[in-house]
């Protein structure tokens, strides 16, 4: 973009008193700061394509109306990627019939997915893959990357936390104190990679010591979907639960307190945080389609404008561009709101069974 070009400046010297008579001509090179129309041109051409071509979605996708069910070969389910704010998306599955649950990408590029026969790896953005996990490791929901250290996974499973140390070659159980195994999410704190969260069927359960040893934390005996740390404010989180909406804590998970404040005690299998305006949260629920705050929880309202699937279990924020934002439904497929979710339109996987999203 030219912000600055060098241009010519003629002028005429007028003659000191009783100096010569002979007018100067000089010519000088300045310097000017443009405000061309072709630079305003192309800064506007900087929007959602220009800035989102630096980001990734990766949207898992279990299944869709035109899956074939014995074909080797099926690129209508697994992995899919964009690169240009949902507009386009191109499958990075396995050749296989593989449930596929939750995929997100490490700082060191490698991809990870939490599927049905366990965790699988890929480091070449989805060419290949491999199973890192063996037969002790099955129905993986989420898996969650170390943001300190990206050879260290975890992955919830139905049967509780698994994790690896050395990029997925080994993986051990870490199911120490808790009471209910079925683990649907887990958190990493970005502040302090040693202290992790779970969302499991009798509650949250906290680590101080990188999963070797867990304690309640709160919401005894309640089922938690998701649970979701604030992307500016990281002493606050967010937990969705099952039948009892959405709960919040302001102090790193010690206290929870119910935020339903106009949103039904409903299941919430989704949390997202404006990582541009903290106080803007949206939740995808069962039934129920998406509700949104503007005031920290304080109220919601529900977002369902040409939705026409209610049953949202994935959401997504463009970090370039919080006002696009993602929702995969069960059996609805995925719908793209450009407008912070005042309208959606059906964006791809038709009838599909969209249970993961994330962004890198």
């Amino acid at each position: 973009m030219e912000l600055m070009w060098i241009c010519k400046k003629t002028f005429t010297q007028r003659p000191r008193r009783g100096g010569a008579k002979d007018r100067k001509e000089n010519t000088l090179r300045i310097l000017c700061v443009s405000a061309s129309l072709r630079a305003l041109f192309l800064f506007i051409l900087m929007s959602e394509s220009t800035f989102a071509q630096q980001e990734t979605i990766y949207m898992s996708v279990r299944s869709s109306r035109q899956t074939r069910l014995h074909a080797s070969d099926n690129p209508l389910i697994g992995l899919f990627v964009s690169h240009d704010a949902g507009k386009t998306w191109e499958h990075k599955g396995w050749r296989d019939q593989i449930k596929v649950f939750h995929s997100e990408a490490g700082a060191d590029g490698t991809i990870w997915s939490a599927c049905g026969n366990g965790v699988l790896r890929s480091t070449d953005a989805g060419a290949t893959w491999k199973i890192t996990t063996g037969w002790e490791v099955t129905e993986a929901l989420k898996v969650k990357i170390d943001p300190s250290n990206a050879d260290v996974i975890y992955a919830a499973t139905a049967y509780g936390i698994f994790k690896s140390s050395d990029h997925g070659e080994t993986w051990r159980e870490k199911n120490r104190g808790l009471v209910s195994t079925f683990t649907a999410d887990i958190v990493v704190d970005r502040r302090n990679s040693a202290r992790l969260w779970a969302a499991t069927g009798g509650g949250i359960y906290t680590s101080a010591h990188r999963g070797e040893r867990w304690a309640l934390a709160g919401l005894k005996g309640k089922g938690i979907r998701t649970i979701v740390q604030d992307p500016t404010r990281a002493k606050i989180f967010w937990a969705g639960t099952e039948d009892d909406g959405v709960f919040r804590s302001d102090d790193r998970g010690k206290s929870w307190q119910s935020f339903n404040h106009g949103a039904p005690l409903i299941t919430v299998y989704a949390i997202a945080v404006d990582p541009s305006h903290s106080n803007t949260i949206y939740l995808g629920t069962h039934e129920s389609g998406v509700y949104r705050s503007d005031d920290g929880g304080m109220s919601w309202q529900q977002k369902i404008a040409g939705m026409k699937n209610l049953v949202v279990h994935a959401l997504a924020i463009l970090p370039s561009n919080p006002k696009i934002i993602f929702a995969g439904t069960i059996n609805g497929g995925l719908y793209r709101s450009a407008d912070g979710g005042e309208t959606w339109e059906f964006n791809s996987q038709e009838d599909g069974q969209v249970w993961g999203l994330s962004v890198k």
